[in-house]
């Protein structure tokens, strides 16, 4: 099998055109057409159905696209690790983290890292957990630090990390529950926040019915609610830095903490020198803080 014919046929099914693969790869329509069918003629079989107005795989097709997603996942791993080598002559790292922690807490990691570990170039990337996945199969991400998720490949590996609590948050003024009957809570629409403020109101005693949907990032959260707008549910970790500068107010804190950071990567690189040292430091690394043993409101 020729590779540079199964890379344009790779290029067709992702971008589902002959026109469209054509013009990424640089080269002609009928040329990507050709290609093609040299390798169905290499392999016996069909891959694409001729005869459908739209762009279809045959059954054999959807199984060596499927296939191919895997090689050339690969060889883009090699290519980044060997530009990172070229570039720097020395290996380099590359850190990723969904949102909800790269903002809030992965300034602080890399610090403490780079403090431990001066040789270690790196660089960051802030993603989401679907694109850090499609990053780290692809090589741009060495390592990413995410919330629970799923990730049914047997090429990567996941690390549970210790648990961290949720907290509920409000401006300093706040000195009652009772208070927060007339104050809109912030509300993030996931499953942990969902899970912990019906504990809270259980706890409380009465329902939160004034509610704004929020449909931003946690820094977002955290300014509406030192700005007076309402109170929030959220990760300690999120507001360790405020709680400690006391711009906003632990006002409960839940006994009970069951979720979980998740460290992951890609096996094969698993001994690698500076992705070594990066997962040990992060299994060691507490990113909870003890929290306050100030009396909380009630």
């Amino acid at each position: 099998m020729d590779i540079h014919h199964l890379k344009i046929f790779f290029e067709a099914c992702n971008e589902k055109s002959f026109t469209k693969a054509a013009k990424k790869l640089y080269i002609s329509q009928s040329a990507v057409s050709i290609q093609i069918k040299k390798l169905e003629y290499t392999l016996g079989l069909q891959l694409i159905e001729r005869n459908s107005k739209n762009f279809k795989l045959t059954f054999a097709g959807k199984e060596l696209f499927k296939m191919s997603q895997d090689v050339f996942e690969k060889i883009s791993r090699m290519e980044n690790e060997m530009k990172k080598i070229l570039q720097y002559k020395k290996g380099k790292i590359s850190i990723g983290a969904t949102h909800n922690i790269g903002e809030p807490v992965l300034p602080r990691i890399m610090i403490e890292f780079r403090k431990n570990n001066p040789e270690i170039e790196f660089d960051l990337y802030i993603k989401n957990r679907e694109s850090l996945v499609k990053h780290l199969k692809e090589g741009t991400v060495d390592v990413a630090l995410m919330e629970e998720y799923f990730i049914e490949d047997k090429e990567i590996k996941v690390i549970e990390t210790e648990e961290y609590p949720f907290v509920v948050i409000a401006g300093n003024d706040i000195k009652d529950y009772k208070e927060l009957m007339e104050l809109p809570l912030l509300k993030r629409d996931t499953v942990l926040t969902n899970k912990y403020l019906d504990l809270f109101e259980k706890i409380i005693g009465f329902n939160l019915d004034k509610r704004i949907t929020i449909n931003g990032s946690i820094e977002t959260m955290k300014n509406l609610v030192k700005n007076g707008l309402g109170f929030a549910v959220l990760p300690y970790y999120s507001v360790y830095e405020e709680i400690t500068k006391g711009t906003l107010k632990v006002i409960h804190s839940f006994e009970k903490s069951e979720d979980k950071f998740q460290i992951v990567f890609v096996r094969e690189n698993e001994d690698k020198e500076g992705i070594t040292k990066f997962v040990e430091f992060l299994q060691n690394y507490k990113i909870n803080r003890t929290l306050f043993t100030e009396k909380k409101i009630k």
